[in-house]
């Protein structure tokens, strides 16, 4: 008979995206959606996904979301798929208190939004990106910020927010490519050069004791692995610094010694992917956002929001 070892998993929250109420007197700049359009991105984005809620089915999302907002989404939707459990339509009070533009001469175009939610506690630092004039507004980032966290101030011209090339890394310590790679290679590693060069912030600590508890199981051999996706979404910061938008990916692997099983808790993310847990081996894939911020001169890039969930189950 195979015996079951329990793994002793840190669960992150698996908070849907919300979707802003509208809000009047929005300031967008010039060459990107007006106010008004940005209220019916917000109301599309809301219709759409709560008509994917209540299908509990993801693939309307697509039509509001792309890139690794909707994989995470997906994911959230396969959990409850396979758990029978229903997710919560959008109803509450939830208040957008910020929209800031870039200026753009050409396609895509971008805005980034504040949502704060207070019924959870949490603010949403969300990018919306249209490809070209014929294409939606589609939601591509939104990590997640502990109300009262408190975003750094970014370099405005005029009404127009700065933005900064990826591998520019100008009055800072690194490029924002450079911290997202560091930050990866710190969350594998905590004795790589580059956990040094970052904030042993909450998100590595956290992410580190799941790592270390995983480690721990008895007859199982568990290895993490991590990297970061191409920057694409970089602000100045009115100290010089930068606020990156980073999406890092993350392999869970897992090699058992035969005989013995690893199954998680009932009920969280990991089992409805794996319900009849792991015998021999098998990866389990996360994806996560995480807001990056690079001070100025050299300060070190540390995270202050993220948002992320298991998107995927590989057994071999």
């Amino acid at each position: 008979m195979k015996r079951l070892i329990v793994a002793a998993l840190s669960v992150l929250v698996l908070s849907a995206c919300s979707v802003p109420h509208e809000r009047d007197n929005l300031t967008l700049g010039k060459d990107a959606a007006r106010s008004s359009e940005v209220n019916k991105v917000f109301e599309r984005y809301r219709t759409v996904r709560n008509a994917a809620i209540k299908l509990l089915d993801p693939k309307p999302l697509s039509t509001v979301e792309s890139e690794a907002v909707f994989d995470i989404d997906s994911g959230s939707f396969e959990v409850s798929q396979r758990l029978a459990k229903k997710q919560k339509q959008d109803t509450s009070a939830i208040d957008v208190t910020d929209v800031l533009m870039p200026h753009f001469s050409k396609y895509p175009l971008w805005f980034l939004a504040t949502v704060r939610d207070r019924a959870l506690g949490i603010n949403r630092i969300q990018i919306f990106e249209r490809t070209s004039a014929v294409d939606p507004w589609l939601l591509v980032a939104s990590p997640e910020t502990v109300e009262g966290t408190e975003l750094p101030e970014l370099r405005s011209n005029g009404s127009d927010v700065v933005t900064v090339k990826p591998d520019n890394g100008s009055g800072m310590s690194m490029s924002a490519q450079d911290a997202a790679t560091a930050y990866a290679k710190a969350l594998g590693d905590a004795s790589s050069p580059e956990a040094d060069a970052v904030v042993n912030d909450s998100f590595i600590r956290q992410m580190r004791s799941a790592a270390a508890a995983n480690a721990g199981l008895a007859g199982v051999t568990f290895s993490q692995a991590w990297s970061a996706e191409d920057v694409r979404f970089v602000l100045r910061t009115a100290d010089g610094g930068a606020l990156a938008f980073v999406t890092l990916l993350r392999d869970d692997t897992y090699k058992v010694q035969k005989g013995l099983t690893v199954t998680w808790p009932e009920g969280t993310p990991q089992q409805a992917f794996l319900s009849t847990g792991i015998s021999g081996s098998g990866t389990l894939k996360y994806k996560h956002q995480v807001l990056l911020h690079i001070p100025g001169g050299d300060g070190k890039p540390r995270a202050i929001g993220q948002y992320g969930c298991v998107v995927a189950a590989v057994q071999q």
